[in-house]
């Protein structure tokens, strides 16, 4: 998950996490980004960002507007030090998906940071249903017609990734920064082998292509792979040749990333 954590004052400027966020983000394996509200809308813009948390004494309406009238739909939490029942519902009728309390619990938290996400991308549960495929964000697993899909702890971040963007074309680096939360990230091949292990282990389950891949760009989610269809032509093929695959050493990690 890449948050992208905005001050809104003076005191406050590069919108340094409080305890709980920063506990939050690294309980997630959270990728944090400090940034200045100046030149908000083009950092959105330019960099693939989960989600977007204001910090602030109350409710920034002005800086939830200026994002919002840009016609960004990157989900808003707002975390405040204190707060009316007025100015939250102000927050969130002007485009804020949540709005909490600097004081809250880290574990719950991450269950909205989570949750936000998950709203954004279309899922109204804590698993994820796509056509044969789900994947359950709890017991971090991810089964095939029940089944169940024997994936690293990395490949299962990758899926999640995926299924949570999923109608989003990723590049590595947004992808290397979710998985590796702006710690010691390995190099960017580290993907294509996921990649590559995820695929050869879809085919077990007649998932011939679970992947979509735009060159320069990234990857993204097939969902059409997923459909009752699709299963049902696959029993109609040969298998695919299954190729060598190397490995890569993965390193996990989570760092506060400065602008």
């Amino acid at each position: 998950m890449r948050i992208l954590c905005i001050g809104s004052n003076s005191a406050n400027a590069l919108g340094l996490p409080c305890p709980p966020l920063t506990q939050a983000a690294t309980d997630g394996a959270a990728a944090i980004t400090l940034s200045a509200p100046e030149g908000i809308v083009e950092t959105l813009r330019r960099s693939q960002y989960d989600l977007v948390v204001i910090q602030a004494p109350s409710p920034e309406t002005r800086l939830i507007r200026h994002i919002r009238n840009s016609r960004l739909s990157t989900p808003i939490l707002v975390i405040v030090t204190t707060t009316t029942p007025a100015l939250t519902a102000e927050a969130l009728a002007l485009g804020a998906d949540d709005c909490v309390l600097t004081t809250m619990d880290p574990i719950e938290l991450l269950a909205r940071l989570r949750a936000v996400v998950r709203r954004a991308g279309g899922h109204d549960s804590q698993t994820l249903h796509i056509g044969r495929l789900s994947v359950d964000v709890a017991t971090r697993q991810i089964c095939v017609d029940g089944k169940l899909v024997p994936l690293t702890p990395k490949e299962y971040d990758l899926v999640e990734l995926l299924s949570l963007r999923k109608n989003q074309f990723l590049n590595k680096e947004a992808v290397l920064d979710s998985l590796y939360s702006g710690g010691d990230e390995p190099h960017g091949k580290v993907i294509d082998v996921m990649i590559c292990k995820i695929r050869k282990k879809m085919r077990t389950f007649d998932i011939s292509e679970p992947f979509l891949t735009l060159w320069r760009t990234g990857y993204r989610l097939n969902e059409s792979a997923f459909t009752l269809t699709a299963a049902i032509m696959n029993t109609n093929q040969a298998p695919p040749h299954a190729s060598r695959e190397s490995s890569i050493p993965i390193r996990s990690g989570i760092n506060i990333i400065s602008p």
